[in-house]
């Protein structure tokens, strides 16, 4: 008898030897057993095709979160792309993803519910987020040895993640400056602002690049919340030595219509990287994949640069004003 392997993200973390099979996985609402090797893989995460594309899979499904891709695959993974997933569109269709017929389904950056847990489970395995993390706190490292390990491909796994962590260590020494300015990330949604957490994996990447987080964006971080929804009059908190926007150009002029927002110094002094929803260095960033990783850290160096020296004329990255 084949013996059943506990997969939990301590293991996760260190382990690099090859995944037996049958192994039960641990998560927020209870435990999935994987019989064997996986073949067909579905996913129902955002951004969970990139991951499944970088270690040799064809993904069944594909969940379209933003840009203008219709199947929600941006060009870093398509060249990888060689069949077409299905695409989830809104509310998951519980029929649709059963038609794929699936060994296995991600759902580690879903926010599936436990009802959506239990009809999963009922087509096939459900990789759901372990115990003690939010629904989006996993760390791209995280979300990239869970799949490595279900997949039977952690040694590949921990080459690429190495790969990108070089790469963010290279920038890091390279600007040793960096870490005596801070930054914050926000983005106007519903006519309110909101502010990426500590614990946002944007947030973090930026972190490691050597950008200091805004003592503001820590104080009022949670564990468990990326996105903190704050109201107008305390906008001016985010005044930092680079300033991130989500937005477009119509939450931009909501933004820029606030009074207080003429009183920062980061608009007055170029500071600012704002980014559209169109936009590769968006869209890399949020994804936060073995793929979509060293393009952002590409994109973000000269972004950087441009935002903080401070002057108002090195525009970094912008909706047209």
């Amino acid at each position: 008898m084949k013996k059943i392997i506990t997969l939990t993200l301590i293991s996760v973390a260190v382990a690099t030897t090859a995944t037996e099979y049958p192994f039960s996985f641990e998560h927020q609402y209870g435990t999935s057993v994987i019989e064997d090797q996986p073949q067909r893989i579905a996913t129902i995460d955002y951004a969970g095709t990139d991951n499944i594309l970088a270690l040799g899979f064809q993904p069944l499904t594909s969940r379209y979160w933003f840009g203008d891709d219709p199947n929600g695959i941006w060009p870093w993974a398509q060249p990888l792309l060689t069949e077409e997933p299905g695409i989830l569109l809104g509310d998951l269709n519980f029929e649709q993803i059963a038609s794929t017929n699936p060994d296995v389904i991600f759902a580690i950056r879903s926010g599936i519910t436990d009802k959506d847990y239990q009809q999963l489970s009922r087509i096939a395995p459900v990789i759901a987020v372990p115990k003690g993390y939010g629904d989006y706190e996993l760390k791209w490292d995280e979300r990239a040895r869970i799949i490595g390990q279900v997949l039977n491909k952690e040694a590949e796994t921990e080459q690429k993640i190495s790969g990108i962590k070089n790469k963010i260590s290279s920038v890091a020494k390279a600007h040793p400056e960096w870490a005596e300015h801070d930054f914050s990330m926000a983005t106007y949604w519903n006519g309110s602002i909101g502010v990426y957490s500590d614990s946002d994996s944007s947030v973090a990447l930026i972190n490691q690049l050597g950008l200091s987080i805004a003592p503001e964006v820590t104080a009022i971080s949670k564990p468990g919340e990326f996105y903190i929804s704050i109201s107008a009059e305390h906008l001016a908190d985010l005044d930092s030595d680079v300033l991130f926007w989500f937005a477009d150009a119509e939450p931009l002029a909501s933004i820029r219509a606030l009074g207080v927002y003429d009183l920062m110094r980061a608009p007055k002094e170029g500071r600012e990287i704002i980014l559209k929803t169109t936009d590769r260095l968006n869209g890399a960033m949020s994804y936060g994949t073995l793929l979509s990783l060293p393009e952002a850290i590409d994109r973000l160096v000269p972004a950087i640069e441009a935002a903080i020296d401070g002057d108002p004329t090195t525009l970094a990255n912008s909706v047209e004003n």
